[in-house]
């Protein structure tokens, strides 16, 4: 996927080892390192649009789409809300992080007890 301005606050070293130790094809990792990078972006521009003031929202889409890899977003982002969007960032992926460790966590103990 392409880089995108909130990318150096994501670490998901724990979730890409557990999913390389799935006893699955190569296309179905592949399958869900997609999805966990689709579900990332999706949480965390909707965390950013949750605490972004409404009428901001367009403008911030706008910058959005024409240079996903601005830096420069996270300042004018953190110019309109009250608390940082790094925290805010960082907060949502440790939550969804979580959820995904637990997701495979339970599928390796449903495979074991078949």
């Amino acid at each position: 996927m392409s880089k995108l301005f909130f990318d150096h606050l994501i670490e998901f070293e724990e979730v890409e080892i557990e999913l390389k130790g799935l006893d699955i094809s190569s296309e179905e990792k592949k399958e869900l390192e997609q999805l966990v990078d689709s579900m990332v972006h999706h949480r965390v521009i909707d965390r950013i649009l949750t605490h972004l003031p409404r009428h901001h929202h367009a403008e911030f889409i706008d910058r959005f789409h024409k240079a996903p890899y601005d830096s420069k977003l996270l300042s004018w982002i953190n110019q309109r809300i009250e608390i940082s969007v790094e925290e805010h960032v960082k907060d949502e992926i440790k939550k969804l992080k979580q959820e995904i460790l637990e997701d495979i966590r339970s599928s390796h103990k449903n495979k074991s007890k078949t």
